[in-house]
């Protein structure tokens, strides 16, 4: 018998806006964020607030396998698209979630997942990714 494999979360990368556009508004499955969460290490309350989704709506989601309303969809795809900017930066996983988490005085003292609540704000702080890329002050 085949041993099934743990789901690798499908790639939200950010140079793939029309793909991306495409899944949002067919409903990005909680699957993805689930498998997402797996892979970073991301517990269920902190995906559930990242996505700004109550606790319990998330845990009935995730148990009917449902997809993610449209703006759940676009700040699901905004978390998982910055995650793979930073990782792509930082590396691993521990020092990607170290940044994110961090309180940054580039961004008034605020953590990059803090300030990305908004899309300017995830703009905001993929400049500050590509100025750590160039090495250019912040």
């Amino acid at each position: 018998m085949k041993k099934k494999s743990a789901a690798k979360p499908k790639s939200y990368q950010l140079a793939d806006h029309k793909e991306n556009a495409f899944r949002v508004e067919q409903g990005v499955p909680v699957t993805d964020l689930v498998a997402f969460g797996r892979e970073t290490g991301f517990t269920v309350d902190e995906l559930a607030q990242l996505v700004h989704i109550p606790p319990r709506t998330y845990a009935r989601r995730v148990a009917s396998k449902a997809r993610l309303s449209l703006p759940e969809g676009e700040r699901a795809v905004r978390v998982m698209r910055l995650y793979d900017q930073a990782k792509a930066l930082f590396g691993t996983h521990e020092n990607t979630r170290e940044w994110l988490t961090a309180e940054l005085p580039a961004l008034g003292w605020r953590s990059p997942l803090s300030f990305a609540r908004t899309e300017q704000g995830a703009r905001e702080v993929e400049d500050l990714i590509g100025r750590i890329e160039h090495g250019i002050p912040s």
